[in-house]
């Protein structure tokens, strides 16, 4: 009896539409810090590699992020957004994770409108985030996300973050369970790099 009831679980589990492509995609993590390796030191590290491994043969997409998909991992910010009246008891909660360029295309994860990440998206460039479709709904943007402002440092936050693009809903930490509304900013924006993810889509 367990063992069908197992069965049947993992059935139903690989039925889940999860709104990107596991297939033929390989990961693995680095932590830098670990062998004492400063921010700006694990910073460099990881945008080499992710070149490097652009070079291996049969490779075909490479990115990175900090928060590993399916993992069970959750990071959480509450948001202002441009246009959205928020009260003293309105839920601005939203989840999120910081990759690298190209995120969307490797993992096959579609974008509705808008741009993806590049590697110019780094450093002392203007501030910009991609949202899923789940906090744009929340949030009252709608199709109009692009182009919006958003600050994920607190209520009274000045807006200083500019949506650039607007993907499909995907799974996040968990293959069961509601997909959560989502932002996503670039790595190279964030100074204290501690460690990442890696994604290589093979062909």
């Amino acid at each position: 009896v367990s063992a069908g009831l197992f069965t049947m679980s993992l059935y139903n589990v690989s039925r889940v539409e999860l709104g990107l492509d596991v297939n033929q995609l390989v990961t693995f993590s680095v932590s830098p810090n670990l062998n004492g390796y400063t921010p700006e030191q694990t910073q460099a590290l990881v945008v080499r590699l992710e070149d490097e491994l652009r070079t291996v043969p049969g490779a075909t997409h490479v990115t990175a992020s900090r928060v590993p998909l399916l993992a069970g991992s959750n990071w959480g910010s509450s948001v202002r957004v441009e246009g959205f009246e928020a009260g003293p008891d309105t839920d601005t909660g939203s989840r999120f994770n910081e990759v690298g360029p190209g995120y969307f295309r490797t993992m096959g994860m579609a974008l509705l409108a808008g741009r993806e990440f590049t590697a110019a998206d780094a450093g002392d460039a203007p501030k910009v985030a991609i949202v899923n479709r789940r906090f744009a709904e929340k949030f009252g943007l709608g199709q109009d996300a692009v182009g919006k402002w958003m600050s994920s440092d607190g209520r009274d936050a000045e807006l200083d973050t500019l949506i650039v693009g607007l993907s499909q809903d995907a799974k996040y930490s968990q293959v069961r369970g509601e997909i959560p509304p989502l932002f996503f900013r670039p790595y190279r924006q964030n100074e204290n790099i501690r460690s990442m993810f890696f994604y290589v889509r093979a062909a």
